[in-house]
């Protein structure tokens, strides 16, 4: 009896933290969070206390780069995403406000605090209207182009999540310094980016977009991946300590939700585990470190 009442209250609590997931998810809370916690990351990789400032822009250019992407590419959703495309469709207006609104928040952020940083928080925007774009005379979108996406997402978000948590360091890092933490960055984002693109593979299909997985099928994506995820363990003789620690984790988290991911799985699941890895390791860390 006392099982089956328990049982009862965890599909329950189970079901509660899916719909609760379901709705950051949707409205590009959650994916924003997880910018917060990436600068955090990066933060503690320079060895430096974070800067909740750093992380809040982070947060701001995240959410707003991400609702408006999902605004416009919401007829690939009704296939990949019917939950999103019907939220989005019914509140277009107001996610365009809240959007926006959140970009010009981190600028003012960066004006009273680093102006002189203001400049990185258009990488995203920049990376954004550069590939998803149309070409003059070609009426095609270097989006659609393969791999073109991915790289120009990791570049954008690796250098935004690696400048941004810098400008805030009392003494600057060092180039060598500086470039591990952007290759670590850039590897972690285009491998999720990818990730990504394994779950919406039935749309792009249908809408004839060519990713890496669409081309290659999900077998060889995921090998792919996973040598990827290897190059990152040399970046582990650069570093000591502590650092290193939470540099092996990461690396380690990776191949297990690379191999998991392999095949398209619950939308919400993946949002927790891989775009959540950054959250998780954060909390970890404080916690035991």
């Amino acid at each position: 009896m006392l099982n089956t009442v328990w049982m009862s209250y965890c599909r329950k609590g189970y079901k509660i933290a899916e719909q609760v997931l379901s709705l950051l998810s949707v409205s590009s809370l959650f994916i924003g969070f997880t910018g917060f916690f990436r600068a955090y990351i990066a933060s503690l990789l320079f060895g430096m206390a974070p800067s909740i400032s750093a992380c809040l822009v982070v947060f701001l250019i995240t959410f707003s780069i991400y609702s408006l992407d999902s605004i416009v590419d919401m007829d690939k959703d009704t296939t990949n995403m019917p939950e999103r495309q019907k939220v989005l469709s019914e509140r277009k207006r107001l996610f365009l406000l809240c959007s926006l609104a959140a970009y010009f928040l981190a600028g003012l952020i960066l004006l009273q605090s680093k102006p002189f940083a203001l400049p990185i928080i258009f990488l995203p925007f920049a990376a954004n209207a550069f590939y998803a774009t149309k070409v003059p005379m070609l009426n095609f979108r270097l989006k659609d182009i393969p791999i073109i996406k991915n790289v120009v997402v990791a570049v954008a978000w690796g250098l935004t999540c690696t400048l941004l948590p810098a400008a805030y360091m009392i003494n600057p890092p060092d180039m060598k310094t500086l470039g591990t933490i952007f290759y670590f960055m850039l590897m972690m984002t285009f491998i999720a980016a990818v990730l990504y693109d394994v779950r919406d593979v039935k749309g792009d299909e249908e809408m004839g977009v060519r990713t890496i997985p669409v081309i290659l099928g999900t077998r060889k994506t995921t090998a792919i991946l996973l040598a990827l995820n290897s190059m990152l363990l040399p970046l582990l003789a650069l570093v000591n300590g502590e650092i290193q620690l939470l540099m092996a984790g990461l690396i380690l988290y990776g191949y297990v939700y690379i191999y998991y991911f392999r095949v398209r799985r619950n939308p919400v699941i993946l949002d927790l585990f891989v775009d959540g890895k950054c959250i998780f390791a954060s909390v970890l860390f404080i916690i035991f470190l």
